[in-house]
């Protein structure tokens, strides 16, 4: 429940941070880890049926949660060499495609004959596949760490290196006894997780520290592009509080028709028709 948790906060910064910034390597992130949120949420399902139903019920939806599940597994065996490849700028090469996709179709017949004859030696084999797949795309990334660019997303790499390297020993206990393969994938997730929105939380920090503050008061220095003299900026203020061009006059001890001149170089130095536009356009300079 606390790895399902995580990894729906981890879901949602990891969406806020693709409408955010726009980068590709997002939205497979995403695709990925809904996939393995969905296998958690599915596996918790499948434990809570045994408690809710029996019978031919029972049955049912053990057979039901077990072929999505099986389709997620095999759908990430393809995915995850594929986005590890993706995000260290390593090419996808053909015998790549061939290897893993038939390692998939290997994982899918597995688990089906799992399904039929229930025999332990299937359970080993599925897992073996999915190790190897994890464990080839863990070496990949070791060789190829530098050429990831960005160094948050680097550092959390290696983070996640040494999580995986970590989980070894668990792994190996899940081919030894399948019945904690659940329980192991539910604690790997969490570190993932954590792993994860850690980095989230570091690349929105650095966001928002380069996003340039905004000024407490309008200056002239923020109006320098359209090039506003220190007449014009004074008139500008005022237009600012609402005076009109007489009470203008009278503030600066000019005449009205040259407060008249001085809104219209205003607007022409600035692009804008009206009042209402200039006012729009200090907001943002503001």
């Amino acid at each position: 429940m606390l790895a399902f948790a995580l990894g729906c906060m981890t879901l949602a910064l990891a969406i806020v941070y693709r409408l955010a910034r726009g980068q590709r390597w997002t939205t497979l992130f995403i695709v990925c880890h809904a996939s393995l949120l969905g296998c958690m949420m599915l596996l918790a399902l499948k434990a809570l049926s045994t408690l809710l139903f029996s019978g031919l019920a029972a049955v049912v939806i053990d057979y039901i949660i077990s072929a999505v599940v099986m389709g997620a597994m095999t759908f990430l065996i393809v995915f995850v060499p594929f986005f590890t490849s993706w995000v260290i700028a390593h090419p996808w090469r053909r015998p790549y495609t061939g290897l893993f996709y038939t390692l998939a179709a290997l994982y899918l017949g597995l688990g089906v004959c799992r399904e039929i004859f229930a025999y332990r030696a299937f359970d080993i084999g599925m897992v073996a596949i999915f190790v190897f797949v994890v464990g080839f795309c863990l070496l990949l990334a070791v060789r190829n760490i530098n050429s990831i660019e960005n160094k948050t997303a680097r550092t959390s790499a290696i983070v996640i290196l040494i999580v995986s390297a970590s989980m070894v020993p668990a792994i190996l206990l899940a081919l030894i006894f399948p019945a904690f393969q659940s329980l192991l994938l539910g604690i790997y997730f969490l570190a993932l997780s954590i792993t994860v929105m850690t980095f989230l939380y570091m690349e929105f920090a650095r966001i928002g520290s380069s996003v340039p503050k905004r000024h407490e008061t309008l200056s002239i220095d923020a109006l320098a592009p359209y090039h506003i003299t220190e007449r014009e900026f004074d008139v500008i203020t005022l237009i600012s509080e609402g005076l009109t061009n007489k009470e203008m006059g009278a503030r600066l001890g000019i005449s009205a028709n040259t407060v008249n001149n001085h809104v219209a170089n205003i607007f022409s130095k600035t692009k804008v028709r009206s009042r209402i536009d200039l006012l729009n356009l200090l907001k943002q300079n503001w």
